[in-house]
């Protein structure tokens, strides 16, 4: 599997098919579209890592840094108290297919984009972290930080995790970084067996 940011117009697209999938279709948080794609409304400020196998879109993962966060929108102003200024990244989109879910791709996907959001100096990641997946969550790193909020039949928890003591308390996240020039440069991709 080839894990890189998308660098032409086909991957993006087959990056938003693969997030209507996950997002409209399997969990309902948006409503379905007729093309069959769900472009999100932070795209012009996100930086992305995707997953391929062979020529399919498997797995996505996106983070940005530039507030407003849908973290806050959706919780609350007392999360972004919680948040230091100019140090927090927000993780969003973190879909793989089914079948992709219980093999090493998860955290491949997640060392990749948090090791280039260390490289820049971020230190708080926060998510809006599904109810079914928060074991996953927990296990990576993250710490539920208020109550859950429902939105289309999906709960969703506030979690907030410190991106220094991930990457230091799990040196499983070390063995999936990509190695020598930043994963973020144009056409630099690493791969995963």
């Amino acid at each position: 599997m080839l894990i890189k940011e998308p660098a032409t117009e086909a991957e993006i697209d087959s990056m938003w098919q693969l997030n209507h999938q996950v997002f409209a279709e399997e969990f309902p948080q948006h409503p379905p579209h007729a093309d069959g794609r769900l472009v999100d409304k932070f795209h012009a400020k996100n930086l992305y890592r995707i997953a391929w196998d062979g020529e399919r879109t498997v797995g996505m993962i996106c983070a940005h840094w530039q507030p407003p966060f849908s973290a806050v929108m959706k919780f609350g102003s007392w999360l972004a108290n919680r948040l230091p200024e100019g140090k927090t990244a927000e993780i969003r989109l973190f879909a793989l297919l089914p079948e992709y879910r219980h093999g090493p791709l998860a955290i491949a996907l997640a060392a990749s984009l948090f090791a280039e959001l260390e490289k820049r100096g971020l230190q708080t990641l926060v998510i809006s972290g599904i109810s079914v997946q928060q074991n996953f969550y927990r296990h990576i790193g993250f710490q539920v930080a208020g109550e859950p909020v429902s939105e289309n039949g999906v709960t969703f928890f506030p979690m907030i995790g410190d991106l220094p003591a991930i990457l230091k308390n799990n040196p499983a996240w070390r063995k999936y970084q990509p190695q020598g020039q930043s994963a973020s440069s144009q056409g630099t991709a690493h791969m995963i067996r």
